[in-house]
């Protein structure tokens, strides 16, 4: 950077280019834009960036702040990018890259409506803009903001009428607004004059299969015939296929995407999940070890040939498949179906050697490996084996929220009310704003002691943390109800029956409303549930406690 005279002077200066003007450097920026020199030289680029973008805001030089985009964008970095885009986009009246820029980050952020502001602006200086992806965040939108997107699109499409980007964008809002024949008559010139426009090609392809139409694939079928190699056009189209289940066709196109691009283990992974769903295990599992001989996605690989041997009752090659799985997406699932199979033996040793042997490979997910083989042993009533291991995970972890409050539950369901309090309230002390605790120490000193003010005052803590949290309105409701605040308690009941009308509040909302007299609606209320959920033990208890007849509650 020159640094005498001119931010934007050049030491050289072509004879055929013409040099942006020069602007004298103020005294006071002169020293921050040396440092930053020097921090770039050093490759501090963020701290360099932090400099840069300081001194661009403040000066009026374009050729700073557009130095200053360029290392934002270099350094991923969309705050920066995005004030920067924006402030040369003032500066400079004919960049409409500028623009282009800030309208991406807008539209990346969730902000359309200041993101059209852009498009226009680079519009008006000669700019190509991506219009459709304008739509990206339109069902996020609420009312007001979508009618806003939606008349910013149409002038475009107004003061552009060929401009086949806002045309497709324009299509968008129209499908989105239910309106497909209109899309459709605004995908027609389009594709008339660009038959192979893809984005165009696939939205046509899409609202026919929405109409159900008798040929929804015949535009892309022709494109594809006319570019063969078209490897991005091919992809979509057996992507449309598989999403409507006509495997073989997805199949071919896929083995066509192989023939073109032999090792793009994405399109080996899509066939074989193909071959799954078409119940083509065979070929699947050797598409599948092809995969991970290339060593693309070997996790996901290993998961499915896992899920490949479940389904044909192969259970120790599933378990192998399943070992084999490392931390991913798919490694608690893996690791809970590789234990459930162990299970299915009977055999308690095996399933706990597995387990070991994942937390010996897998030191990092120790914490939620213990939690998983715990919540296990539960789920086949061996919960004092699971008290034991949730003990040996929290010597090794004993300020973990999951493991205490899994071990706490597990007290309760053995009624150790105390074991449970007790690591309830270890939680509390390193954690004593978590709502979850606090409203499931209130409940069970609600249910299962008489402690009832003390209940109150956690639940209370809890819901002042979460407010309008159905599950916390529940327990505060049901401990006002033990201490006799008859109406609050309906109050609150009602208010986490409409937010959640689960049978455990139902069940308290209706016991509430028959104490205080209201019978009938106590018995609407029941009735409601069981309608929904006959068999809901909740409410057939609160009923046969209370000495409502049973016929009185029959489902209409």
């Amino acid at each position: 950077m020159p640094v005498e005279g001119s931010l934007s002077a050049q030491t050289e200066p072509v004879a055929s280019v013409e040099s942006p003007p020069e602007i004298p450097i103020p005294a006071a920026s002169l020293y921050p834009l040396l440092q930053a020199e020097f921090l770039l030289r050093q490759r501090r680029l963020d701290e360099a960036l932090e400099i840069l973008t300081r001194e661009a805001m403040q000066l009026q030089d374009p050729e700073l702040t557009r130095r200053a985009l360029r290392l934002a964008e270099f350094r991923q970095n969309d705050r920066h990018a995005l004030v920067l885009s924006m402030r040369l986009t003032q500066q400079d009246s004919s960049d409409g890259a500028a623009a282009v820029t800030a309208m991406g980050l807008l539209i990346r952020a969730g902000q359309p409506e200041r993101a059209l502001i852009f498009a226009r602006t680079a519009k008006e200086r000669g700019s190509r803009i991506n219009a459709p992806a304008l739509m990206v965040s339109w069902d996020k939108l609420g009312p007001d903001r979508q009618r806003a997107t939606a008349k910013a699109i149409e002038a475009l499409a107004i003061d552009w009428p060929e401009d086949q980007d806002i045309a497709i964008a324009l299509a968008y809002l129209y499908r989105a607004q239910n309106n497909p024949d209109q899309a459709l008559d605004v995908l027609g010139p389009v594709l008339d004059t660009n038959p192979d426009e893809e984005r165009a090609l696939l939205l046509w392809t899409q609202i026919k299969l929405d109409q159900e139409a008798k040929q929804p694939f015949k535009r892309m079928r022709a494109a594809i015939n006319r570019a063969p190699d078209n490897e991005a056009m091919r992809l979509q189209f057996a992507r449309l296929l598989a999403s409507t289940e006509q495997y073989d066709e997805a199949r071919e196109q896929f083995s066509a995407l192989m023939m073109l691009s032999p090792r793009n283990g994405d399109y080996l992974f899509s066939l074989a999940l193909i071959e799954i769903e078409a119940k083509q295990f065979d070929a699947a599992i050797i598409n599948l070890r092809a995969l991970i001989d290339l060593g693309q996605r070997p996790d996901e690989a290993h998961y499915y040939l896992g899920r490949v041997y479940e389904d044909r009752g192969e259970e120790l090659e599933a378990i192998e498949s399943y070992d084999r799985v490392g931390p991913s997406r798919e490694f608690f699932d893996a690791m809970r179906r590789a234990a459930e199979l162990r299970l299915n033996t009977g055999d308690t040793r095996d399933f706990q050697d597995g387990f070991k042997r994942a937390r010996t490979n897998h030191p990092g997910q120790a914490e939620q490996l213990y939690g998983l083989e715990a919540e296990l042993l539960s789920e086949i009533d061996e919960k004092e084996l699971a008290i034991e291991i949730y003990s040996e995970a929290l010597d090794l972890l004993p300020e973990s929220v999951s493991l205490l409050y899994g071990r706490a539950m597990t007290f309760e369901a053995l009624g150790d009310i105390s074991g449970m309090e007790s690591d309830l309230r270890a939680i509390l002390v390193f954690k004593p704003n978590n709502a979850t605790t606090l409203n499931a120490l209130g409940y069970t000193l609600t249910v299962h002691t008489e402690r009832y003010q003390e209940a109150a005052v956690l639940i209370e803590k809890a819901l002042e943390l979460s407010p309008g949290e159905p599950a916390i309105l529940d327990s505060l409701g049901w401990v006002y109800f033990k201490l006799g605040r008859f109406l609050q308690a309906a109050d609150l009941l009602k208010e986490a029956y409409a937010r959640f009308p689960d049978a455990e509040v139902a069940a308290h909302l209706g016991e509430v409303l028959w104490v205080s007299g209201k019978e009938q609606d106590a018995l609407a209320v029941w009735r409601a549930s069981l309608q929904q959920q006959p068999d809901a033990t909740h409410v057939t208890q609160a009923i046969e406690r209370l000495g409502v007849l049973l016929e009185d509650t029959a489902v209409d």
